[in-house]
């Protein structure tokens, strides 16, 4: 049996620091064979720099298998001689196959239908035979009418007058990459939020303006831990859905070039963003919860923005009613960062969690709540600015979840007068 696959060899000799600097996958063939005459099982590594293979002994000569990663794709075979260590990254289902036949092998229960072939027999499977890890599209004849090879890491599909999403982009368990920019795609399905890899995600220039508020569920579920960019620009939005804050995980956003007048109370929450770009809007505020923020750079030139709100001093909010049971177990799932979806919950209940404002302390808040508006520095929340007016301040409007929260932003704004 053989598999096609990306495998890094440890030599366990070797420094490890040394092994951690030119730690790199190559694509190889990894075979495991018996000889005919032989009752001695043996796994041969091929690569592009080693044609000729490398042949490890399994009798007694494996250290460890460890599988602990092997619902993606990810194990590692250590041996005693020589002493190597295999990490192998592979398509999950071909993987699994080929640690089953491996477990047989080590217990000496193969039978001889499962491995006949001898190891005088193996050569390795021809580039050309190699499935890809990056695919790109530029026209439409190029897309694959038998389906996407399903160890894919990286596609881009542009210009094409795509309308929709394939279903077998959905199914693309390795997808670290997708790029569908330049299309007419009007809304993303909401199956795409089960892609446990994906990292990037560029759907810019496209049409989503289109899109219904429901048709934005796609944001959440398990792009809530792997998504890092996500790039809207040029789709004509009015708008940013709430569901956006379930993107725990990004660190570049960019919203520019559309028609967007809001943004969502909780954008702040993005306790991870690190560039975020909303230029060329409508944006006549930006809401409080920006503050929590930490940017190396924001850039919300070409927008709207309303004059500086003086500061006022000696303002006392007013007593806030007692939370009910509702708002108070809703604030802790959103504080909590439970991930939550109408599978698993009521559908009013979701909507009523999308639906959160955010205090300028990061906390939800729903139907108790104080709001005032103030300034902002944007140098406070990022070390590099573009704006198109003169001062760096800008307007927020902020929530607040308690007393507390109001009175310490009444101090600060009295402490901080903008001079003009």
């Amino acid at each position: 049996m053989k598999i096609v696959c990306n495998v890094f060899v440890s030599n366990r000799l070797l420094p490890s620091l040394a092994v951690s600097r030119s730690r790199k996958h190559v694509k190889s063939t990894l075979a495991l064979c018996k000889h005919p005459k032989s009752e001695e099982y043996c796994i041969i590594l091929f690569s592009g720099q080693n044609k000729n293979g490398t042949k490890y002994s399994l009798k007694g000569n494996v250290k460890q298998v460890l599988t602990k990663f092997a619902h993606e794709g990810k194990c590692t075979i250590q041996f005693n001689k020589p002493e190597h260590d295999l990490f192998i990254q592979s398509d999950v289902i071909q993987l699994k196959g080929f640690l089953h036949i491996l477990k047989r092998a080590l217990e000496n229960k193969i039978s001889q239908n499962e491995l006949t072939y001898s190891s005088m027999a193996v050569t390795p499977v021809k580039q050309k035979d190699i499935a890809p890890t990056k695919l790109v599209i530029a026209k439409r004849s190029d897309y694959p009418i038998r389906g996407f090879p399903r160890t894919l890491e990286e596609l881009h599909i542009n210009d094409i007058q795509r309308c929709g999403i394939d279903r077998g982009i959905i199914n693309l368990v390795n997808l670290r990459i997708l790029d569908l920019s330049n299309n007419w795609i009007e809304f993303i399905p909401e199956d795409l939020s089960n892609l446990t890899n994906l990292k990037e995600f560029n759907i810019s220039h496209n049409i989503l303006a289109r899109s219904t508020p429901k048709q934005w569920n796609w944001m959440g579920g398990n792009l809530s831990k792997s998504l890092l960019l996500l790039d809207v620009s040029y789709n004509e939005l009015t708008y940013i859905p709430n569901q956006i804050c379930k993107l725990h995980k990004l660190t570049t956003l960019n919203l520019n070039n559309n028609l967007i007048k809001t943004l969502p109370a909780g954008i702040g929450n993005l306790r991870n963003l690190k560039i975020f770009s909303a230029s060329n809007n409508f944006l006549v505020v930006l809401p409080g919860s920006i503050k929590k923020l930490r940017l190396h750079s924001i850039d919300i030139s070409n927008n709207n923005f309303e004059q500086c709100i003086p500061n006022g001093a000696g303002v006392f909010p007013k007593p806030l009613p007692v939370c009910t049971l509702k708002e108070y177990a809703s604030r802790k799932v959103l504080g909590a960062r439970l991930i939550y979806f109408s599978g698993n919950l009521p559908l009013t209940l979701v909507n009523y969690l999308d639906n959160a404002k955010y205090c300028v302390c990061g906390k939800a808040c729903f139907e108790v709540y104080l709001r005032s508006s103030h300034n902002l520095l944007l140098g406070n929340i990022a070390e590099s600015v573009s704006s198109s007016f003169g001062d760096m301040y800008v307007p927020i409007d902020c929530y607040f979840c308690s007393l507390k929260c109001s009175s310490l932003a009444y101090q600060n704004r009295s402490r901080h007068p903008i001079v003009r």
